[in-house]
Formats: C-alpha cells, sequence, structure tokens
C-alpha cells in the first residue's frame, strides 16, 4: 500500500505500489541523499560562478533539499540551478507530512513550492521541475550541461526504462567533461550500460544496509574500477545491458529483451 515509511535516521520515505518499492534505503531516507549524491558528486567543491546540476527522481525532494542544505551551511556564493525530472505529479500530499522539526523544514517548504508550483527561486537557488517521462524530458536539455547529475529514479529491475544504454547516451550528453553522475546501483548490467554510453565508471560510497554504487563520468574524474572488474563486467553474460534503441519501449519489453540477449549469449 502506497505510503510513508520511517527510516532510520528519522525522516521518512515512501513506498510506491507501482514499484513495489520504497524510494530509499530503510537506515536513512535523508542521509542517503548527502552520502550517496550530494558529496560524492563534488558539486560543492567546484570552484564556477554558476553550477547546473541535474536530479534524476525528484520523488520526495530529498537530494534537492540535502544539496540546498549543505550549499547554504557552506558558504558558497555561486549560483545553483538545479533541474529535477519526476514522472508523477501526486506526491504533494506525501510531502506535506514530512517534518524534520530543525531547519530543514523552513527549506523543505521552498522545495515543496517550487514541486507544486514546477519551479522556485530563493536567493542564488532556483529549482525547476519536468514532469513526465524522464527519456523524453532529457531531449528538452540537449542545450544544458550539468556539472552533477543525482541518477536516482526507482531501481533497475522495476524501473528499466532509466537504466538502458541508449538513456546513460542521453544523460552522457548533457554533462560537463568534469561532471559526476552518481547513483546507488552498482549492478554489473548498470556499469556496462555506462560504459557503453561512453561513460567511465568508478565505485560509489556504501551507505547503511546497501552496498557500494556507482560514480560515472565523461572524463576521468572518478576512481576507475579495478581491471579485473572491468573484464568480469565486459565479459559476463549476465552482465547485457538494458537496451531501448528507441527510448519508447515498456518496461517489460526491456526486460524481455534483455533476458533474451542473455540467453543467446550463453547458448
Amino acid at each position: 500500500m502506497t505510503g510513508l515509511i520511517e527510516t532510520g535516521d528519522g525522516s521518512a520515505t515512501l513506498f510506491l505500489d507501482e514499484y513495489e518499492q520504497a524510494m530509499h534505503s530503510s537506515s536513512g531516507a535523508y542521509e542517503e541523499a548527502v552520502l550517496k549524491h550530494v558529496i560524492p558528486s563534488g558539486i560543492l567543491l567546484k570552484e564556477k560562478k554558476e553550477l547546473y546540476v541535474l536530479d534524476v527522481g525528484f520523488g520526495l525532494g530529498y537530494n534537492v533539499l540535502a544539496l540546498v542544505q549543505l550549499y547554504s551551511l557552506s558558504g558558497s556564493r555561486f549560483r545553483l540551478k538545479i533541474i529535477s525530472l519526476e514522472k508523477d505529479k501526486s506526491f504533494s500530499f506525501y510531502m506535506d507530512s514530512v517534518v524534520f522539526n530543525d531547519e530543514r523544514d523552513s527549506l523543505y517548504s521552498i522545495i515543496k513550492k517550487g514541486y507544486s508550483q514546477g519551479s522556485v527561486q530563493w536567493g542564488d537557488f532556483s529549482l525547476s521541475l519536468i514532469f513526465g517521462d524522464a527519456r523524453e524530458s532529457l531531449k528538452q536539455l540537449k542545450e544544458y550541461r550539468f556539472d552533477a547529475v543525482f541518477q536516482d529514479p526507482f531501481s533497475p529491475a522495476k524501473n528499466p526504462e532509466l537504466w538502458s544504454v541508449e538513456y546513460f547516451e542521453l544523460i552522457a550528453r548533457v554533462m560537463e567533461h568534469d561532471a559526476v553522475l552518481t547513483t546507488y546501483s552498482s549492478a554489473d548490467h548498470v556499469r556496462k550500460a555506462m560504459i557503453e554510453a561512453g561513460l567511465v565508471v568508478g565505485k560509489g560510497p556504501a551507505v547503511g544496509q546497501k552496498r557500494e554504487g556507482t560514480l560515472a563520468s565523461p572524463g576521468n574524474f572518478v576512481p576507475v574500477l579495478e581491471k579485473d572488474r572491468l573484464e568480469k563486467i565486459r565479459n559476463n553474460p549476465k552482465s547485457e545491458p538494458y537496451r531501448d534503441p528507441e527510448l519508447n519501449l515498456t518496461r517489460e519489453e526491456i526486460i524481455t529483451n534483455r533476458l533474451e540477449s542473455i540467453s543467446k549469449k550463453k547458448n
């Protein structure tokens, strides 16, 4: 049943029936945003007058909240522009029930306003949301170059349309050369999809009960995976990535096509 669930750090996550999954780790939803995305992206260490962040899978807005809070605490003077992609426009009810009982509540109220209105600006920070299929939304962003990407949709098994080779090719095209993509997934077929899309792939941090995540970049700006690990990814039939040539296949089609491809390679 769709609804909020409290996690280990006291913040709530949302379980969705459609995906049969919660949006965050049970060990700590907000903690995951900070430690899996904001800090490893290195976004707050960049020295530019204006920084762009792409947030794929807005959800309850925790990645944005964590970024804006740390940005506020850092005393940074650059302008921060965030674009979030989200399929669902019906999370306001759940977001209104989220309370942190600290300084995050005032920031979160601004982010909630951005979600309900589609955009919001506060000081040097701005947030814009694009609702709908992220594959289509990305096509609207071809003129942008992002300094960080938070890849945070539901899991590859439940949301394969946002983990294909062609999807990551779209992502790679809108990343700056030194940009870092962060994600919680360390699945071999996800990493191979990134590699085939032209990204350099490395290990991301482990947080709570989840194993290591993945970092990726168009340039050599992440610690590259070990040679034997890369060799295994390249040669293991089970590392076959999702493929979505026209970026319009259904979840079922993407999953079925991958399984058929694995079967052919084994035989």
